[in-house]
């Protein structure tokens, strides 16, 4: 009966995805390339069943392999956190950070501020996207942490996610007619925020209409705060001066979404092992509003 699993077979495992090749993966790893390959056979012995294909030179992940990489991810950053925590390092280095449009001026930025002073030798570049353009860069290797809506089917580079509930949020005097469509603000599509608003209004059987359309958080913030319309926001995004939206105004719950961290073990270095340990909790403690 499998007890355990390895961490060296996962971390095989974790960079052959990461890379998209065994060769580049051994070079990586300080293996051969035939090593590395037994070790995925061992572990694909290990769970019986097959985990990676390679077709025409390209690495393919099976359906159990993408069933795999959550788990293996999320194995593999607990076994670094513990081994970061008892080395005491100085961290070092240039760590590139996607996030997200709505949280780039909010916590997470605060975090990485708070992160950066504590780690004087250690320089952050953050760039704000939307989220389907983080993760694209990510895959790029354009960036070295990503922050983002988890979509959803799993990704494979996704690491740990928190689910969050989004909030209807109005200003302080808003009031809505409710015989008129609720003016909407939101983001350019795709957008998750957008199309949990949409998905709420219609299984209400309410009338809406979009009256502004931004990719800026703040832009949405501010439009809100003038009264200009509604708009779907996180707990750690609502501004002073904006109030919740109710049910019993009329406003339908939103469907939670998942904030998921996303990188590349086989990319990442030790003080982005450090930042990415400190991001997650930050997004689990966004993520413990409760969800009805």
């Amino acid at each position: 009966m499998l007890t355990n699993v390895p961490t060296d077979l996962l971390r095989a495992f974790v960079t052959v995805v990461d890379l998209g090749s065994y060769t580049k993966a051994a070079e990586v790893l300080g293996r051969t390339q035939p090593a590395v390959s037994l070790q995925i056979r061992r572990l694909e012995d290990l769970l019986r069943t097959r985990l990676l294909n390679t077709e025409a030179k390209q690495v393919r992940l099976t359906a159990a392999g993408v069933e795999l990489g959550p788990y293996a991810r999320q194995m593999l950053r607990l076994n670094d956190d513990i081994v970061a925590h008892f080395a005491n390092e100085t961290l070092s280095g240039w760590i590139r950070v996607g996030l997200p449009t709505d949280f780039s001026n909010t916590f997470l930025l605060n975090a990485i501020t708070r992160f950066a002073a504590n780690h004087p030798d250690v320089r952050i570049e953050v760039e704000s996207q939307l989220s389907h353009r983080l993760r694209h860069e990510l895959a790029a290797d354009h960036l070295n942490i990503a922050v983002g809506i988890a979509p959803a089917g799993e990704d494979i580079y996704l690491v740990n996610s928190a689910v969050i509930r989004p909030l209807w949020a109005v200003s302080e005097t808003f009031r809505w007619e409710k015989h008129l469509p609720l003016r909407i603000v939101r983001h350019p599509d795709p957008c998750e925020y957008a199309e949990r608003m949409r998905a709420a209004m219609r299984g209400a059987r309410r009338s809406w209409k979009t009256v502004l359309v931004t990719s800026d958080v703040a832009g949405i913030q501010s439009a809100v705060l003038a009264g200009l319309g509604a708009s779907a926001l996180t707990p750690a995004t609502l501004a002073a001066g904006m109030r919740i939206g109710r049910e019993d105004e009329g406003f339908p719950l939103l469907e939670p979404l998942r904030i998921g961290l996303f990188y590349k073990h086989a990319r990442l270095s030790k003080a982005g092992h450090g930042l990415a340990q400190w991001l997650m909790e930050q997004i689990n403690l966004a993520g413990q509003n409760p969800v009805p």
